[in-house]
């Protein structure tokens, strides 16, 4: 749009916020008079015998909800507790209850305090949350209350128990902000700085001296997540404020975190899972040894005796860029003319299946194929999902079906990449047999069939693929040879992640883990988090760096009671009661 387009739209979003603003207004005040005109107001009398019929009908609870463990008993039980104490502040809360509270806080604060102001129940103050989210510090970097807590939560997943459970991954990523300077009434210091590791600080100061600059304004936030490969520990264990991370600032608080990580939590890190990013990309190259010939993984110092430490580049991220090369192989920007063993590989196919079969007829054969899967606006191509979706057994079955030899390398193109996310995407221990997908069955064995296919067959295929592009009969210029293939950048990362992944689980499975379930292996919990970040308060898609650091706060002291938000790049099936009670006490910041 030019400028008085844009000026037209702006006037316009204005006008329909006001509007809204002005309905919300009028439905609250309708709220609040039929309160006062036909609300009632319990006297004494009819308040004890309103507690009289909540006794009465708490064996019924208890027949509905025999397992002591479940949430459902637990929110019966304390308000139950809550309504016969006479001295409302001396109640005590279940440290689950106090999570949940803070969860529904962090996602709206007005909400909570309506819901706790309503009296239909009973929620711990918000003064009381306050001393509970605040026990921690809001703060970038290390810092030894982290440690204290990350060993806290690794003991109440039994991670110490035996050695096989000790083993965690690092991920690491980074999320955008807002720039801008946020006071802090607290600490009395502006937030929103840079804000990295010493190492990192020492170096940024002396180019600021050098160069005599002003302080940089941070434009992204380096999160660092440690995950329990084979338990539910999932810990956000430090950030860093960055301006765009490189790989020379990537380098030192990583190793930092696998040492802190090995020596003084007594946890085994076996993994480090990132994006394609240019950053990360270069990461992994500085620990490249020709004498080790470690094109996928480095030593561990820190360890005894020294272990292996795996880079893995994430695999839905991959799914995406291969997404991307393909969809530009023929249509979109043309970028790419992928081409193998005489056909060619390109995304007309798709559309032609969309347009003839999908999009006008009653019956399909792809019934989840849609608009937003073949003509890719910038926000589609970030969705993981769409990618899955397209790159389908479902898809390459119709191609098949309606088309026959034309399409033969677009359908082993689309078949290699369905079985790649699938074997490296088990989650669950019956969703092969609900899917009938052998190929989600979670690894038992060190002999498992997929390890050949992925090692061989699959990589095998990208081998072949640049052969037959690089021996091509014609007059081809490098680039557009380079062309006929995916990127380098998804192609190399297609290697490390296979390589990786498949000697990391076998190494689990001969360390004596009796299953071990790939989706572990990415970076999806991390993902979430950032989703937190972003839905704080209802919608807040450019969070401040302030804004940043106390989610990150109040997210490790909820933990698992923060469900993965709906609207995230992560899709997650929720299980009714999956969340067991958790009766350990909270850590409280005395007054």
């Amino acid at each position: 749009m030019n400028r008085i387009h844009l000026v037209k739209k702006i006037n316009m979003l204005k006008h329909e916020k006001r509007s809204i603003q002005a309905e919300l207004d009028r439905l609250k005040r309708r709220v609040l008079d039929v309160i006062k005109t036909k609300g009632h107001v319990l006297s004494y009398s009819e308040n004890e015998e309103l507690l009289q019929l909540v006794e009465q009908y708490t064996s019924d609870v208890l027949r509905s909800y025999p397992d002591e463990t479940s949430t459902q008993r637990l929110f019966w039980d304390q308000q139950l507790k809550y309504a016969k104490l006479k001295n409302k502040s001396a109640m005590r809360w279940h440290p689950m209850m106090v999570k949940w509270c803070l969860y529904l806080r962090s996602k709206s604060q007005k909400a909570y305090n309506v819901a706790r102001d309503s009296g239909f129940i009973a929620l711990p103050s918000t003064r009381t949350l306050f001393d509970y989210s605040h026990v921690l510090p809001s703060t970038c970097g290390f810092h030894e209350r982290f440690t204290e807590h990350l060993i806290e939560q690794a003991e109440k997943c039994g991670m110490y128990k035996e050695e096989w459970k000790s083993y965690v991954g690092i991920l690491q990523d980074e999320i955008k902000v807002s720039e801008g300077l946020v006071y802090d009434k607290k600490s009395g210091e502006l937030v929103g700085y840079v804000e990295l590791d010493k190492t990192g600080n020492d170096i940024s100061n002396m180019e600021n001296l050098l160069i005599d600059s002003d302080p940089k304004l941070a434009k992204s936030i380096l999160v660092v997540m440690v995950r329990g490969i084979t338990t539910s520990l999932k810990y956000p264990f430090f950030c860093l404020a960055t301006d765009g991370i490189t790989s020379a600032t990537l380098y030192p608080p990583i190793w930092e975190t696998v040492r802190i990580l090995t020596i003084e939590c007594g946890l085994k890190p076996l993994f480090i899972t990132c994006d394609g990013a240019t950053p990360n990309r270069k990461f992994f190259k500085l620990h490249r040894d020709e004498n080790l010939q470690n094109t996928f993984w480095t030593l561990n110092p820190y360890s005894f005796p020294t272990r292996k430490l795996y880079f893995i580049s994430d695999v839905p991220h991959l799914l995406k860029t291969t997404r991307n090369c393909f969809s530009n192989s023929g249509a979109h920007n043309l970028a790419r003319n992928l081409w193998k063993s005489g056909k060619c590989i390109s995304w007309t196919h798709i559309i032609r299946l969309y347009e003839d079969h999908v999009e006008t007829p009653l019956f399909t054969l792809c019934p989840k194929l849609t608009r937003h899967h073949v003509h890719l606006s910038s926000f589609a191509k970030m969705k993981v999902n769409l990618a899955a979706q397209v790159l389908s057994k479902t898809v390459a079955d119709a191609l098949e079906e309606l088309y026959g030899d034309h399409v033969t390398e677009t359908v082993k193109f689309i078949r290699h990449m369905n079985r790649f996310f699938d074997c490296l995407n088990t989650r669950h221990l019956e969703e092969a047999k609900r899917k009938r997908n052998p190929d989600l069955e979670p690894y038992r064995t060190q002999d498992d069939s997929r390890f050949h296919y992925l090692t061989d067959e699959f990589l095998q295929y990208f081998n072949d693929w640049e052969v037959a592009v690089m021996n091509r009969a014609g007059q081809y210029t490098l680039r557009q040879r380079t062309n006929m293939k995916l990127s380098q950048q998804t192609l190399n990362g297609l290697h490390i992640s296979v390589n990786s992944i498949v000697e990391c689980t076998k190494f689990l499975l001969h360390e004596g883990a009796s299953f071990v379930l790939t989706h572990r292996f990415n970076q999806d919990p991390l993902e979430e988090h950032f989703a937190h970040y972003r839905h704080k308060g209802g919608s807040n898609d450019n969070p401040t760096v302030f804004d940043v650091r106390n989610t990150l706060s109040e997210l490790r002291v909820i933990g698992s009671q923060a469900l993965a938000p709906i609207r995230g790049n992560v899709s997650k099936k929720r299980q009714q009661g999956s969340l067991a009670v958790d009766n350990t006490p909270l850590a409280k910041r005395m007054r």
